[in-house]
Order: C-alpha cells, then structure tokens, then sequence
C-alpha cells in the first residue's frame, strides 16, 4: 500500500497574513510610544548636563578657597602645568627671603611668580583654571574649557574677582544670563 502525499493548496489561500489597518496600528503604536520617549530622553539629558555644571562648580569652591588663602597669605602653591601631568611652583613675587618661597615650602624651583596681595589676584585665577584646564575638566556642553574668565557660554563657570580679596563664581548652562551656581569665595 502506497501512501499518497497531501495536496499542496497552489494559490495560498488558507495562509493567513497581517491587514494593512493592522500594520498601520502597529506603526501608529511605535510612532506614539517614540514620540513620548524621545523628548524624556532629552530632557534628562538636558538635566544631566545642568547638574554635571553645577556640581562642577560646587566642587570647585573648596580648591579655589584654598588658592585664594595661599594668595591672601603670600604662600607658594603648587599647580598641574601641562597635560602630562607637570606640577609646578608658584610663589609669591615678594618671597624671596621670607621662607616663602618654593625653595622653601617645595623644595622646588620657582615655575613662576604672582603679585603679592592685594595686587595678583587675576594672576592666582589664571592659574587656578590652567590646573583644572590641565585637570581634564571640560564644558559638558561643549568640550571647550569649563572654567573662564569673560564671556561664559553654556555649560560653562565664569570667574571674577570681586574686590581684592574675593572671587564670584558663576555657572551657566543653557542660559548665559541666569546662572545655574552663584558664590563669592573670599579669603578667610
């Protein structure tokens, strides 16, 4: 006995397949669910951005409470000079035989010198924003440096001298007239 193979239905009609209107809901589906989706991405990303600058700026006030100090004081302080990662000594210009000079606080040389107070405080800020600069700290909007002296564009914190014995520091993020961070460090 001889078994007799099932016909084949030649023109596909008991297959069944999906509807236009079906497919057309299934894309109206995905359509609604990214186009609530992607703008909560962004906008977290956004807050994330805003949060990285002012944390930033947060986080920089314990260091430049420390430069301004050392500066009110006349003290050599110690800053990164290049990307390598060179440290280098900064003293006062008056501190030649005062025991404050880098000879005598670092045992180093003297990479350069600033105005003693009350006149170099400019001086103190540039290098405070080349050791962080060298740092690797960077506009999280931007990549461009995060710490400047005029002109803050978003994502970035504005330094300036507030009298002689103070600095305003002021972060920004998408708006570069309301800053997101605002403080005056002064000496103590």
């Amino acid at each position: 006995m001889r078994l007799k193979a099932p016909e084949v239905d030649k023109d596909l009609k008991g297959i069944k397949g999906f509807s236009l209107i079906e497919l057309m809901v299934v894309i109206a589906i995905i359509s609604l669910l990214t186009a609530i989706a992607v703008p909560m991405f962004l906008g977290q990303r956004e807050k994330a951005r805003v949060r990285t600058t002012e944390s930033s700026a947060k986080g920089a006030v314990s260091e430049l409470q420390e430069f301004i100090d050392w500066y009110s004081a006349s003290e050599p302080y110690m800053i990164l000079i290049d990307s390598a990662g060179t440290q280098g000594c900064f003293e006062a210009d008056n501190a030649a035989g005062s025991g404050k000079a880098c000879t005598a606080a670092f045992n180093q040389t003297s990479a350069g010198t600033y105005a003693a107070f009350p006149g170099g405080l400019t001086t103190v800020i540039s290098h405070f924003i080349s050791h962080r600069t060298f740092k690797g700290d960077v506009s999280a909007y931007s990549g461009s440096s995060l710490f400047v002296t005029a002109s803050a564009a978003d994502g970035q914190i504005l330094l300036s001298t507030s009298g002689s014995r103070a600095v305003a520091i002021l972060a920004y993020a998408t708006n570069s007239t309301l800053p997101v961070f605002s403080q005056i460090v002064s000496t103590r």
